[in-house]
């Protein structure tokens, strides 16, 4: 990036990307400055200076940002993200848009095309460089994912409702591929685990309703004929994502900068 203080266009305006933009224009130390902030819900959005809210996101490239972060949904990386690439650096935290094959293989050719960066964040997967560096000894990788079904989004399951569980339940267990449209708010570090390591067809996801606490519970093991990786991270929740979340993406914001062009872990 040619700015020495990159610009960060941020679409959505919830739990994370609020934090993210908070962060950036209170702590100059970061070296960031905010390009613009993008919500479908404009109340999200009616508090910040004027000048930094983008009511179109076609608009983006006009703000000249030097990367955009999505902390929405996957659909903004199946509309937008090949059209950010075409211009600037992409963060998508949304990483669940991947285990479309042709979205994921739309996004590599066109930041190779254009020598512009995709950046993945390691988001709430601890130990995802380790997963990535052994992905060619690796038999099996699993996640086993924990949580209080009061912070699962069961909006793409009108059959089911958190009060209707009342037990532990298991509610998928299966390739990491087939997880991802069912939940794609609740299990973004399965889909970076499966990046990351050996993709969304080996890599295998547990997905438990727990119904005592309320916690993000987070178990990672990957086996090999040489070696057994044992990974568990528990963090307190705050609405759909665990509070780990927050930290680690914005640790991956600060970080995204100065790589080659293609796909790169931050």
């Amino acid at each position: 990036m040619s700015n020495p203080r990159p610009r960060i266009g941020i679409v959505g305006h919830g739990l994370i990307g609020s934090y993210v933009y908070e962060q950036i224009t209170t702590r100059p130390e970061l070296g960031l400055d905010a390009a613009f902030v993008h919500d479908q819900m404009p109340e999200r959005v009616a508090g910040l200076p004027v000048e930094v809210v983008l009511d179109d996101l076609e608009d983006f490239a006009r703000r000249s940002p030097d990367m955009v972060a999505e902390f929405a949904h996957p659909s903004v990386t199946a509309d937008h993200g090949a059209r950010f690439l075409r211009h600037t650096d992409y963060l998508p935290l949304s990483v669940t848009a991947f285990a479309d094959a042709e979205v994921e293989r739309t996004l590599l050719d066109t930041a190779r095309a254009h020598g512009t960066r995709l950046y993945i964040p390691h988001g709430a997967v601890v130990g995802l460089e380790a997963i990535g560096e052994g992905r060619d000894q690796w038999e099996e990788v699993k996640m086993v994912m924990r949580k209080n079904p009061a912070n699962i989004d069961f909006s793409a399951h009108p059959e089911l409702a958190a009060e209707d569980i009342t037990t532990d339940t298991v509610l998928y267990d299966g390739p990491t591929r087939g997880l991802c449209g069912l939940f794609p708010r609740n299990v973004n570090a399965h889909a970076a685990l499966a990046l990351g390591g050996i993709g969304f067809d080996r890599t295998r996801s547990v997905f438990i309703a727990v119904t005592e606490g309320g916690v993000s519970d987070i178990e990672i093991t990957a086996r090999s004929p040489a070696a057994v990786l044992t990974i568990r991270r528990v963090s307190p929740m705050k609405g759909v994502s665990g509070i780990f979340t927050l930290l680690s993406v914005l640790s991956s914001v600060v970080k995204a900068k100065g790589s080659p062009a293609g796909l790169h872990l931050v």
